[in-house]
């Protein structure tokens, strides 16, 4: 039969993988979002130019 002490070192380890791969998957979700709010700042530069050329 396992120790208390082996099963709360297994489920500390487990739980630390996890946490290992969930910050891998924030910096690739932090990564994307970065990617999108550029492209859409660009939109919104594209927009404003545009709509300032045509008020001329």
């Amino acid at each position: 039969m396992p120790s208390v002490l082996g099963l709360l070192e297994a489920r500390e380890k487990r739980v630390r993988e996890e946490i290992a791969r969930l910050r891998e998957e924030a910096e690739r979700v932090q990564a994307a979002l970065s990617e999108a709010e550029g492209a859409l700042q660009r939109l919104v530069d594209a927009r404003a130019t545009v709509v300032s050329r045509v008020m001329v």
